[in-house]
């Protein structure tokens, strides 16, 4: 009989679509799994990246230091205006200690 589906064949068809539908469920809980360590990897590289610009900044402050030590070592009127511009600048009265500058009315703010 043409046209007509045996009990046999509906079984059958049924297996072939639940086991079909396993099929994507596994691949899209992979590609959830996949997507989740791209994600991780992405928050890694930028935490590389974040740490990275501040060592960077850091090394560059240092070199900075270090300069001006360089030119202030011989240099009264140099070492004058950058004591002069530290007062300024500096306002912690743990940093002000460590350049022997007297705490003022300015680094209690």
């Amino acid at each position: 009989m043409l046209g007509m589906v045996s009990q046999d064949d509906g079984i059958g068809l049924m297996s072939v679509t639940e086991t079909l539908d396993s099929k994507i469920k596994a691949q899209e809980e992979k590609l959830k799994q996949l997507k989740a360590q791209r994600q991780a990897a992405l928050a890694r590289e930028r935490a590389k990246e974040k740490e990275q610009a501040r060592k960077d900044d850091t090394r560059r402050k240092i070199l900075i230091g270090s300069c001006m030590l360089k030119i202030t070592e011989d240099d009264e009127q140099a070492r004058a205006k950058l004591i002069a511009q530290m007062d300024k600048y500096l306002t912690d009265e743990r940093d002000r200690k460590l350049f022997n500058l007297s705490l003022n009315e300015n680094s209690l703010i």
